[in-house]
């Protein structure tokens, strides 16, 4: 099954690749490296940086209502992941952030699972009223309109059942064996979050952040490459370019990203050329930056990449509580992975 979905996302990115170069001349395409104003790589490199910083924050304010806990191991759980999703197949790099915040900090892997889902449902209700409020009016695809409607519908689903879970979840769940209520008990309490409506608002509005910081970061690179064009070509990228990484694909989107970016260009009557020159530039700022961050981030963290190395079992209290406070233990998970490395 893993192999097949592989074979689907490669095919997929070399068909979108295709129709992305079809009949272009390349000797245009390369003009667009010619034109960019490269100080301008800057900025858009300071918007990157703090889009991942609100990330780790915002996965931190999931968290809060279990376990106060420093920034640091947010911020890198959330490189090592984007890292992960950039150069590895199968969308991996959730699972993969989650292992990392759960071999950093005291939390439990399922647990750390469930704030990353409870992330990405934030993130398409946000991409989904992006389009819905600020792009209507171009002649979108029929079949884009259903897909966003279908997101929104899954989120809202997705949500209610969170909060059911988090309020009843101890008598719906009771009938399992000890050992998988004890998971079950674990994913659920990373919903914990959706019991404060002034945590749900908080994060709402670094969601929006977020994706504004993504949005700034293209109109940076637009007006960096010589593109004259209203802050609603940058949006479109980026909505393009989301809808493109949600689709099975090869590693770190190669092609389609390129088509996303082509067709979003094109509503502004930018030529195939040019829309294809500017969706290597701003490919390669977004990916190369992420890896090198990533991998730092691994080296740094000394991460383990083999899972049963990830931590030790984490005892409770019959309250549920943990029996060693959750900054406690990162602090000398630190120590430890100092001492190990003199």
């Amino acid at each position: 099954m893993k192999n097949l979905q592989i074979l689907i996302g490669l095919m997929l990115s070399v068909v979108c690749g295709y129709f992305a170069i079809r009949g272009v001349e390349w000797s245009a395409v390369w003009d667009a490296f010619a034109k960019l104003y490269w100080p301008a790589l800057l900025p858009a490199l300071g918007c990157l940086g703090l889009l991942f910083l609100l990330r780790a924050y915002r996965w931190q304010r999931f968290v809060a209502p279990l376990q106060p806990l420093p920034l640091r191991p947010f911020f890198s759980a959330t490189l090592i992941g984007f890292m992960a999703n950039d150069v590895l197949p199968l969308r991996v790099g959730e699972l993969v952030r989650a292992y990392a915040l759960a071999h950093l900090t005291s939390v439990r892997i399922s647990t750390a699972l469930a704030t990353a889902l409870l992330e990405r449902v934030w993130d398409t209700i946000v991409i989904a009223v992006l389009l819905v409020a600020t792009l209507s009016h171009f002649p979108l695809p029929a079949w884009l309109a259903r897909a966003n409607l279908l997101f929104l519908g899954g989120c809202a689903v997705f949500l209610l059942a969170g909060w059911l879970l988090v309020h009843r979840g101890e008598r719906v769940l009771s009938w399992l064996p000890p050992r998988l209520l004890t998971v079950a008990r674990n994913f659920i309490s990373g919903f914990t979050a959706l019991r404060s409506i002034s945590l749900v608002i908080g994060v709402s509005v670094l969601s929006l952040l977020i994706w504004l910081m993504l949005v700034a970061f293209y109109w940076v690179l637009l007006w960096g490459c010589g593109f004259a064009l209203p802050l609603q070509a940058a949006l479109m990228v980026t909505v393009l370019t989301v809808f493109a990484a949600a689709v099975p694909a090869a590693p770190g989107y190669v092609g389609t990203f390129q088509y996303a970016v082509v067709v979003a260009l094109s509503f502004f009557s930018v030529s195939k050329e040019e829309a294809l020159g500017f969706s290597i530039i701003a490919h390669l700022t977004q990916l190369l930056p992420v890896i090198i961050a990533g991998l730092v981030a691994l080296v740094r963290e000394r991460l383990p990449l083999w899972p049963a190395r990830l931590m030790p079992a984490e005892t409770e209290t019959p309250g549920g509580q943990t029996t060693q406070s959750a900054a406690d233990a990162y602090e000398q998970q630190t120590e430890r992975r100092k001492r190990q490395s003199g």
